[in-house]
């Protein structure tokens, strides 16, 4: 296999699954224009992809869920990529009701865990696959309250009640299915990302490029090349891995 043909996605077959368009959005329409074949699953419509658009899944009904996948599954065939982009931030504060806390960790949590049984068994039939779990940087470090001096709204909504357990178990979960589907060569990573440039004020973006080792914000670009990557043949031997993606920003 040549260099180009290994870390190719032309012609594979991914489902994306999230509710954050941030994140979603650059990484179908960079796979897309990559020659992949896109799938999505979520409320954020995006036009022109090669793929189809499908209904939002029901990840707090397993039933639900499974039927919609078998659906899926039913008009594309086998999945080579599944990507769960759920980075949305939760209510902001920490003053939640138990309801509103219930309802959090099903549509996210529970979201991941059932979508990770049902296709990575998928990929499992196959003997191959590549489950990709987009998570926020702060999984690895926790957000700095310093970044955050004179923005009590930006504060409330980064440090939502369940955000960090949110995030930190996105890897270890994924740590814990690369273990279990390794044996079907089925492998499980996370990219960890850092704010995109533009989608905070320019206070916190300062502080944070003052903090990195690369002195810049991401681009759409650097969150791409590490999803092509795991897309890509050239990850056949990485799993339970986690990618930051943060200009070395938890490096320190």
């Amino acid at each position: 296999m040549t260099m180009e043909n290994l870390f190719s996605v032309k012609g594979k077959k991914i489902l994306i699954c999230g509710n954050d368009a941030k994140y979603l959005h650059e990484i179908a329409k960079g796979l897309d224009k990559a020659m992949a074949l896109v799938y999505l699953c979520g409320p954020h419509y995006i036009s022109g992809l090669n793929g189809f658009e499908f209904f939002e899944l029901q990840c707090d009904n397993e039933e639900n869920l499974l039927s919609s996948l078998n659906l899926i599954k039913n008009r594309i065939g086998n999945i080579d990529c599944f990507i769960w982009a759920d980075t949305q931030k939760p209510q902001p504060g920490w003053d939640h009701e138990f309801e509103v806390i219930d309802e959090t960790l099903k549509r996210h949590m529970l979201g991941l865990v059932l979508c990770v049984k049902h296709i990575g068994g998928f990929m499992s039939e196959k003997k191959n696959g590549s489950i990709i779990v987009i998570a926020d940087y702060s999984a690895l470090v926790g957000p700095d309250v310093n970044n955050y001096q004179d923005n009590d709204e930006l504060f409330n909504t980064d440090f939502s009640l369940e955000y960090g357990f949110i995030q930190g178990g996105y890897i270890n979960y994924a740590r814990q299915a690369a273990g279990y589907l390794g044996q079907f060569n089925v492998r499980c990573n996370v990219v960890a990302c850092a704010p995109l440039k533009g989608t905070y004020p320019s206070e916190f973006e300062q502080k944070f490029i003052n903090h990195s080792h690369i002195k810049k914000m991401a681009d759409k670009e650097d969150i791409l090349s590490a999803v092509i990557y795991l897309s890509s043949d050239a990850s056949k031997y990485v799993t339970g891995t986690v990618i930051p993606v943060d200009g070395g920003y938890s490096a320190k």
